[in-house]
């Protein structure tokens, strides 16, 4: 739902704090105390790739001080925020997007250097905010069936109001029911800093768990009011659990890369596709990712030009040249058309854009599937000319060496007995619009789909 959609609260909210946004002061606003333990890619029993650093994550960190939560918090509730940000995906959830472009104590905060010293000490590495539309996102759980419902239920001073709890909620266990806030995911971005804003006394759920090598969940509690953890999202596998007993929980999360030359960037846009305004988030990538490539060049060229003991290495160049090649194909394939995609969602829906992978397993299950992804593939009459055949081939022969590949789920072999499809190509790239109609095309979508329906007569 957008606000477009209610012409009713476009004349204003006036049961907002109409008091302007205070001036970000880090003496004043902050109340930084480093992370009492980092959790390192060891600790979870995970190798370290290309794309990782040694920090997995932290444990939840003293961040803003109270003061410093409530100026937030004035902050993101200034009636030309709402206005121009506010979009409910389903009632009972805010979400609250590009903030940081229309309040200046949020982009204050995040890009001060004090901030940005903290977020890269807490996660052992120098980070950088990706672009400014990942900057303070902001996830709100509140009651209401609209916007105008929800936003009214906010105020500045943090609801300090508790939900009576049945015994089959206070039992929640996120590993075992199905509505966790967000499944198991990787993130589109390297690193994330989740900053609570909301009280949690009484709050049942909100941490975050974590998959080790050994398939086991560790469990992060967490953050208090203030508080914040880092997390390398784009290379562990992690699960948001829901928050009960509490009127209200407010997160808000920026997104970040290592400021490291010669470290992998695992970013990808395939989260942040189908809810983005793709005419601001486009150019901002390309920003993004241009200057990571001018500065892999550069650290190269200025080893070459400048280093004494420089001894030009053909393989090392040509190393050089291939990542940044790829890099760029990556930076390309992540720009869906604006038009293809909103057909795709239109067709299939969001909810099988974000549920693809379980979709995929089930589908993998089907007496017909092999025939189908087999006879598709061999064809060629989906999408002929287009580019992923031949990603599709690279990708094959990457498995045949026996190296493996890199994808939005992480850097692993291929481990399957089965052969590699397009349906794995297309979802190893985090283009799950462009798996959906593959997966129409192939007839594999209506066997689903029949599949479903008699599972839900059962």
């Amino acid at each position: 739902m957008d606000l477009l959609t209610e012409p009713d609260t476009l004349s204003g909210y006036p049961f907002l704090d109409p008091v302007k946004e205070e001036r970000f002061d880090p003496t004043v606003h902050l109340n930084y105390v480093p992370p009492e333990k980092k959790i390192t890619m060891q600790d979870l029993l995970l190798s370290q790739s290309a794309t990782a650093t040694p920090i997995a994550g932290t444990v939840p960190f003293p961040l803003l001080s109270p003061r410093g939560v409530r100026a937030y918090r004035k902050a993101l509730f200034q009636q030309d925020v709402i206005e121009k940000c506010a979009s409910s995906p389903f009632p009972g959830t805010l979400v609250l997007r590009d903030a940081v472009k229309h309040s200046q104590f949020i982009r204050d905060f995040w890009t001060h250097p004090e901030t940005m010293k903290i977020v890269s000490d807490a996660s052992g590495v120098p980070l950088e905010v990706v672009m400014p539309t990942e900057i303070g996102h902001t996830n709100i759980q509140t009651e209401g069936a609209t916007i105008a419902e929800m936003v009214g239920n906010l105020k500045v001073e943090p609801s300090v109001e508790k939900l009576e709890l049945s015994l089959e909620e206070r039992a929640y266990d996120p590993l075992k029911d199905e509505t966790s806030i967000i499944p198991w995911h990787y993130d589109s971005y390297p690193y994330v800093c989740v900053l609570m804003l909301s009280e949690t006394d009484g709050m049942v759920g909100g941490e975050t768990y974590i998959k080790k090598g050994n398939g086991e969940a560790q469990k992060v509690e967490g953050p208090q009011i203030g508080h914040a953890v880092m997390l390398q999202g784009g290379e562990v596998q992690h699960l948001a659990a829901r928050a009960k007993g509490v009127a209200e929980r407010i997160t808000t999360i920026t997104s970040y890369c290592a400021q490291i030359r010669n470290i992998y960037d695992s970013s990808y846009t395939t989260n942040i596709r189908p809810y983005a305004d793709l005419g601001s988030l486009y150019p901002e990538w390309t920003r993004y990712r241009l200057r990571k490539l001018r500065d892999e060049i550069t650290h190269y060229l200025d080893k070459a030009e400048h280093e004494s003991n420089f001894s030009f290495q053909r393989e090392e160049l040509q190393s050089v040249i291939t990542q940044q090649i790829e890099y760029l194909q990556r930076t390309s394939r992540q720009m869906v058309s604006p038009e293809y995609q909103e057909q795709i969602l239109k067709k299939y829906g969001k909810a099988a854009y974000y549920d693809v992978f379980r979709i995929w397993e089930t589908v993998q299950d089907l007496p017909e599937f092999e025939t189908l992804a087999s006879s598709t593939d061999q064809e060629r009459g989906w999408m002929p000319e287009s580019v992923y055949w031949m990603d599709l081939q690279k990708s094959i022969e990457t498995i045949r060496m026996k190296k493996p590949l890199q994808s939005t789920f992480g850097t692993h072999p291929w481990s399957k007995s089965r052969k590699y499809y397009m349906g794995d190509e297309l979802l190893r790239q985090g283009l799950n619009e462009v798996f959906l109609d593959w997966l129409g095309s192939s007839g594999l979508w209506d066997v689903y789909s029949k599949h479903r329906v008699s599972n839900e007569f059962k």
